[in-house]
């Protein structure tokens, strides 16, 4: 018979797990209370090898990429910048003569520009002109823009065509063709004469960019303030010109801009009463090339980059570009 003494050994299987963890947890020298998970050791908490090394190449190539496509980009745009900061520095040569690198720095040939009258007589005009021009073909291109997109008759699309025909047209042969037109006119050596040239050179940019936004114009706009009792000409002022203000001012900048590098076509039907700063800037690089020519660049450079910067911190014209 056996002694109950000796024979302890318990035969339900909770004891049986219980002792099983303890021995466990005597194996990896942790202290537990009995049937609690045992903390892991150094060597449980080894995972998946770490990523760190794979994401810090991943975006060492990526930035690579982006840096290698666009340098083409910086390429081109200095490039185009270079003629224009190298203008730029040779006006402020100290010496009378047209090189770069300058031999010294001087402000004396703007000081010269801004004091002579032959230079003043040409900005005056070419600022008189500049007007003219914008005020002319903003009010005719944008009428004619608004009509050409939002009209429905016969021949729109030939109308169309021959609106934008002076951007297709080399200006050479436009200004032959007014040459001979304004003689029979006696426009030839005056002021009209140059505004309607430059009206008709720059009134194609005007329609164009006035069309863009004419084309996204929501119609159910101006069919709203109808409906509220608005007539046409209240609609067309109170909410259809507010929507086309990008395109007529993008317009309104090309024209600008236009008018004032006009050269071709202020030659010919220019003279010696109405010299354009364009055209006397042509007369001094083939007679005096002196850095005073640098410096009226300059200064008209300046004056564009000055009204683009205003005209863009107004209004999102850029989007129509």
């Amino acid at each position: 018979m056996a002694d109950p003494a000796v024979d302890r050994t318990p035969d339900h299987p909770a004891t049986a797990d219980r002792s099983a963890t303890a021995d466990r947890s005597a194996d990896t020298g942790t202290l537990t209370k009995t049937g609690a998970p045992a903390k892991a050791g150094p060597s449980a908490k080894a995972g998946p090898p770490s990523r760190n090394g794979a994401g810090r190449g991943s975006a060492l190539l990526r930035r690579a990429g982006r840096t290698a496509a666009a340098l083409p980009a910086v390429a081109v745009f200095l490039f185009l910048l270079a003629p224009l900061a190298v203008l730029a520095l040779a006006s402020l040569n100290s010496t009378s003569s047209l090189s770069f690198p300058p031999s010294g720095l001087s402000l004396r040939w703007y000081s010269e520009v801004l004091s002579s009258p032959d230079w003043l007589v040409s900005f005056r005009l070419s600022g008189v002109l500049v007007l003219l021009v914008v005020l002319t073909t903003v009010t005719i291109g944008t009428l004619a823009a608004y009509g050409l997109v939002r009209g429905d008759f016969p021949g729109r699309g030939l109308l169309s065509g021959l609106a934008l025909a002076p951007l297709m047209v080399p200006e050479i042969i436009i200004g032959l063709g007014l040459l001979y037109y304004f003689q029979g006119l006696g426009l030839v050596n005056t002021l009209p004469g140059l505004w309607l040239a430059h009206s008709l050179v720059a009134l194609p940019f005007v329609i164009r960019t006035v069309m863009v936004s004419a084309q996204a114009l929501d119609p159910t706009l101006e069919r709203a303030a109808a409906t509220l009792g608005a007539g046409r000409a209240r609609t067309f002022l109170t909410v259809t010109l507010p929507l086309l203000r990008p395109g007529i001012l993008a317009g309104a900048v090309f024209a600008a801009v236009t008018s004032l590098g006009e050269v071709a076509v202020s030659a010919l039907v220019s003279g010696s009463n109405t010299t354009t700063v364009p055209v006397r800037i042509f007369s001094a690089v083939q007679f005096q090339l002196d850095p005073s020519v640098a410096a009226v660049s300059t200064l008209l450079m300046l004056v564009s980059v000055l009204v683009l910067v205003a005209v863009d911190r107004f209004t999102n014209f850029s989007e129509v570009l």
